[in-house]
């Protein structure tokens, strides 16, 4: 098979030679062996090439998408450097995890810490397959929200068993905890600020509104889909009223009550935004 020159990367001064598929990227060994420590080592055994007449060395690289390399080589080079996207970023993950391509798995890694809300589950995927912990954490707050609907996409299928598990089992426990929401005695245990002066009747006018605000989120039976994670925190934890003892139920007494029954809610990125409205359920790789 004839082989052609690649038209972006095939600089006359480059001083190693890849052939790839049919195409052929003359390089700059100090360019590419600095983006990846396994490629630096492979120029050492590299042959001489044939085909060129000033005798540099050649790496063939089997198995490989030349349009793949030709787009990773655009990234690393300056002159030619392209971005990240959706389309290509599943690609770039392979071939930098399989070459040890550093600054690409950063690069990649950087662009689902940003871009992970556009697209959770996908996002979740290449976190799960790739071991990105925190992208992980974040994008399965996002994909539990609406999980009937995400269970229904075909990337779900192709998380790992270990991820699909989890995800079952957290979401069904939120289920489970919903149609239980009504039996919980949210007043059980609350110690009134020393202003309350009658707390029994401020026990019964906590307990009469959370009643109500159970129903906005449960009905029984349940409606499909249940209302999700983050809607059923943010509509119990709605102010209920100004005064000293109210604020202090939401404060210690809601949290504690709301923990033991549905488990631990964070907001999304929660180390850079603790005062975000919406909390979310959320699993963790090796949980």
């Amino acid at each position: 098979m004839s082989q052609q020159n690649n038209q972006i990367h095939y600089y006359i001064d480059g001083d190693v030679l890849f052939i790839v598929e049919d195409t052929k990227f003359r390089v700059h060994k100090n360019i590419i062996g600095l983006a990846s420590k396994m490629f630096n080592d492979m120029f050492t055994c590299a042959t001489p090439t044939q085909s060129d007449s000033d005798n540099i060395p050649e790496v063939e690289l089997e198995g490989e998408s030349s349009k793949t390399f030709e787009n990773l080589l655009s990234h690393i080079y300056p002159n030619t450097f392209i971005d990240i996207n959706w389309v290509n970023i599943a690609e770039f993950l392979r071939f930098s995890e399989k070459y040890i391509i550093d600054s690409v798995l950063l690069s990649a890694m950087k662009f689902l810490e940003r871009e992970f809300r556009k697209n959770p589950l996908y996002s979740l995927f290449l976190a799960d397959r790739y071991h990105f912990k925190s992208i992980y954490k974040e994008s399965s707050k996002l994909v539990l929200d609406k999980f009937p609907e995400y269970k229904r996409n075909e990337i779900f299928s192709q998380l790992s068993l270990y991820t699909r598990n989890c995800l079952i089992k957290k979401y069904t426990s939120y289920t489970d905890s919903l149609a239980k929401l009504a039996n919980v005695d949210f007043t059980s245990g609350y110690l009134h600020c020393d202003e309350c002066n009658k707390q029994s009747e401020h026990d019964l006018k906590i307990n009469q509104e959370f009643i109500e605000r159970s129903k906005q989120v449960q009905i029984l039976p349940l409606p499909l889909p249940p209302t999700p994670p983050s809607g059923t925190r943010k509509i119990l934890f709605n102010s209920i009223g100004y005064k000293t003892c109210d604020n202090q139920f939401m404060t210690f007494q809601l949290p504690r009550k709301f923990k033991k029954h549905f488990g631990v809610f964070e907001p999304l990125e929660c180390k850079k935004h603790k005062k975000d409205p919406k909390f979310y359920l959320y699993i963790e790789l090796g949980e």
